[in-house]
């Protein structure tokens, strides 16, 4: 018979084997993406497809560097992705904020209407966004990519859960200092709410670098394509060039992975607490 800590150390050791063994099977496009951008052309054209790297070169990401504006596409997705990220970290802490620990008129049926906008496919409102947008005179820039996406409904909710869990007591005690409610949410509802801020802003700034559907319907001149529109480029200027190909998904993941390594900690710690309780 197995004891208590032996069957806990079995157990504990057959979680670790599937949670390796799952994160290699994820893994494992990426390190073939990776792999293939170092390859030659001829190289990747052997069969069977080798997941081993004979003869690495760096030639896929010269060519692709040379045959296309790829450092201005990745720094247009910069831009509108960090734009749009410190907007919403903003906009949707201080709405939480105002949701969560004032009380106003309508509040729960404002909240609840605010929740119902997220059961609306995003496929309804192209037609009309891109009819507002023609109408403000936006087209052709990164105003429409920007704007809209400055707060959301899911942002606002997820700040609210959070923010609804710090002891009002805190702020009772900032108020009695003389704090108004702007230095409240600034000096301890923001201090306080860093997992929530870092989750929300790495969401937000991966969904706006890998946007594809908004810039292709907004942006027409090719200076101010974001970089999912100039990796669509590839597939006609590099054709059957999969190494080059596989060079810009490379690349296009790095400023992604770098931002989730530094606020990993963060991230955890947000998806394993809903914040402080009194």
């Amino acid at each position: 018979m197995l004891s208590g800590k032996t069957k806990a150390k079995t157990s504990r050791a057959t979680l670790y084997l599937w949670i390796a063994l799952v994160g290699g099977i994820m893994a494992l496009p990426f390190y073939y993406m990776v792999i293939t951008s170092f390859k030659t052309l001829e190289e990747v054209a052997q069969v069977p497809i080798s997941l081993g790297l004979s003869e690495p070169t760096v030639k896929p990401y010269s060519l692709l560097l040379d045959g296309l504006a790829y450092g201005r596409f990745m720094w247009n997705s910069f831009i509108v992705a960090t734009i749009t990220t410190i907007g919403t970290l903003f906009f949707c802490s201080l709405a939480g904020y105002a949701f969560a620990k004032h009380d106003f008129k309508y509040k729960n049926i404002f909240f609840l209407f605010l929740l119902s906008t997220m059961l609306i496919p995003g496929s309804v409102l192209l037609v009309p966004g891109f009819l507002l947008m023609r109408d403000f005179g936006w087209l052709n820039s990164f105003l429409p990519l920007i704007v809209p996406g400055l707060t959301g409904a899911f942002g606002i909710f997820l700040a609210r859960q959070f923010i609804e869990e710090i002891p009002n007591d805190l702020l009772d005690a900032a108020r009695i200092d003389g704090c108004t409610d702007f230095q409240i949410y600034y000096k301890i509802i923001l201090p306080l709410s860093k997992p929530l801020l870092a989750t929300l802003g790495i969401l937000t700034f991966l969904y706006n670098w890998n946007n594809f559907v908004a810039p292709l319907i907004y942006i027409f001149d090719e200076s101010l394509f974001t970089l999912p529109l100039g990796l669509s480029l590839l597939q006609g200027r590099f054709y059957q060039a999969e190494n080059i190909q596989m060079a810009g998904a490379a690349l296009a993941i790095i400023p992604v992975l770098f931002l989730f390594l530094i606020f990993q900690k963060q991230i955890v710690k947000s998806l394993s607490s809903s914040g402080l309780k009194g």
